[in-house]
């Protein structure tokens, strides 16, 4: 049975990210579009984990790495931080990993 996530510890999630890069190659070989999109999203969670969610402040204006666009960061609930995308006022859940502060 695989472990969870969230019970690796940092050397058993790089080397988890280390096989998720692998089989993200191997997808791309195969042109297994969907299998790419999976194996990208368990990445950006795995990497979370390697991040301090303290770091991360509620009400703070982020981008979102794969998009470029601003994020409004309501609440940082484990690895996922809470908030709406600039002009939508549909509540989403994004990777911290996939979170980077604005340049000010």
């Amino acid at each position: 049975m695989e472990k969870r996530l969230s019970d690796l510890s940092k050397y058993e999630l790089e080397q988890e990210i280390q096989a998720l890069h692998e089989r993200k190659r191997k997808a791309e070989q195969m042109g297994m579009v969907s299998e790419i999109e999976v194996v990208l999203r368990r990445i950006a969670i795995a990497e979370s984990y390697l991040i301090d969610p303290t770091s991360f402040r509620p009400g703070e204006t982020y981008v979102v790495n794969f998009n470029n666009q601003p994020f409004h960061l309501k609440f940082v609930n484990g690895v996922m931080g809470w908030g709406t995308f600039e002009g939508d006022m549909t509540e989403r859940a994004i990777p911290l990993s996939e979170l980077s502060e604005v340049k000010r």
